[in-house]
């Protein structure tokens, strides 16, 4: 008896939350859902190949409200947020944001977040997947200091694209013209309350808009819908191509709990010579003097063009068969006219130019460690 072969399917029920976006990603066609935070996050509506056009040459925007926030406040705050992760704060003013990584006692990445800092005594992380807020009510509860951790009623909607800034200038007739790279205030539209940042996870420039009012989700959606029409704008999902090419990673794919900042070559977030005794810092401290094992990379695969995104990681091989790594996220860059992907290899294997083979469902595929990213994110607003 034949297998069947119906399509994968994801179940919509009443024990994952729906983002206030929900009734609006169905309306624009979505295809599909992951599961991202406990909560449905679209992974695609035209496809990775359109969407990338457009987020590359356009305007793009979509559901992002799986980016559940976490709000921290009290007298505390400032210092809570110091201790549990090893970049320098001491300066982190108000209305800044902040790209982090979250530390535990061994060196270990609990997660990457932006954090934004609203207020004197508030904050909110930005995580990626994963049970972020427990970590840190647990942390706080035995910390001795005085702060409150709790999930606000907080949802991103993000638009990204070299035109972005021309579409937030015409939503708020140019309130925020002047708003910097990495930057956030209060705002709202319509009277829909918000805080807008020049913050998002595209690998163009991009805005978020952090909705204040979830049952507001679906009338946010349409005035972004109806203005973005001027700029070609289009609904997307999180995407692969784009991300891969800036090097933006994601956690619980490209990186996890085992690996530390220095592995995924972002020690730039780890200041050790600070005061303050952060959750991790003489792991660190060790793990930095004795060197990593492993690095993550970019690379270059040969082969047919790869326009079906990994479901599990890949091996990646020396020419004696060795396991010497694994292969996160790959796909085909119509920009390089490139398969390129992210991979984890041992050390000895990580320098450019190396080669090795990746085993994929269609055979070993050579492939090469090159630089990355392959296109920084353009930061300029391009406004007039």
């Amino acid at each position: 008896m034949s297998e069947s072969k119906l399509p994968l399917m994801i179940g919509i029920g009443t024990r994952i939350r729906k983002s206030p976006y929900y009734e609006s990603d169905l309306k624009y066609g979505v295809t599909g859902f992951t599961v991202y935070n406990k909560m449905y996050l679209p992974t695609g509506f035209s496809g990775p190949e359109k969407e990338y056009e457009s987020l590359i040459n356009d305007v793009t925007f979509g559901d992002f409200a799986a980016e559940r926030q976490i709000e921290i406040n009290g007298p505390d705050a400032h210092k809570f947020v110091c201790y549990v992760q090893p970049r320098n704060l001491e300066k982190c003013a108000i209305g800044s944001c902040k790209y982090i990584l979250l530390t535990d006692t061994n060196g270990g990445i609990v997660n990457d977040a932006c954090l934004l800092r609203l207020e004197e005594e508030k904050f909110w992380i930005s995580p990626g997947d994963g049970d972020v807020i427990l970590w840190l009510q647990g942390i706080a509860i035995n910390s001795g200091m005085d702060v409150s951790i709790h999930e606000p009623d907080v949802s991103p909607l993000q638009i990204s694209g070299p035109k972005s800034g021309r579409l937030i200038q015409k939503l708020f007739n140019g309130e925020h013209d002047d708003l910097g790279y990495y930057k956030a205030r209060q705002t709202d539209l319509n009277g829909i309350p918000m805080v807008i940042a020049r913050t998002g996870w595209s690998g163009e420039l991009s805005y978020e808009l952090y909705l204040q009012d979830r049952k507001l989700g679906n009338q946010l959606f349409e005035l972004v819908n109806d203005a973005a029409e001027e700029f070609n704008g289009r609904v997307i999902a999180p995407n692969i191509i784009r991300t891969i090419e800036g090097g933006l990673l994601s956690y619980g794919g490209d990186f996890g709990r085992e690996h530390n900042p220095f592995t995924i070559g972002l020690g730039r977030l780890v200041n050790l010579d600070q005061e303050i005794d952060f959750i991790g810092k003489e792991a660190l401290k060790v793990i930095k003097e004795k060197g990593v094992t492993e690095k993550l990379v970019g690379i270059e695969l040969e082969g047919d063009p790869i326009i079906k995104a990994p479901e599990n990681f890949w091996p990646v091989i020396d020419s004696d068969n060795k396991k010497i790594g694994r292969v996160s996220r790959a796909f085909f860059s119509p920009r390089l006219k490139k398969n390129i992907g992210l991979a984890i290899v041992d050390i000895d294997y990580a320098a450019e130019e190396t080669r090795f083979y990746v085993a994929t469902p269609n055979g070993d595929l050579e492939s090469l460690v090159v630089s990355m990213p392959w296109f920084e994110a353009d930061k300029d607003t391009h406004l007039d």
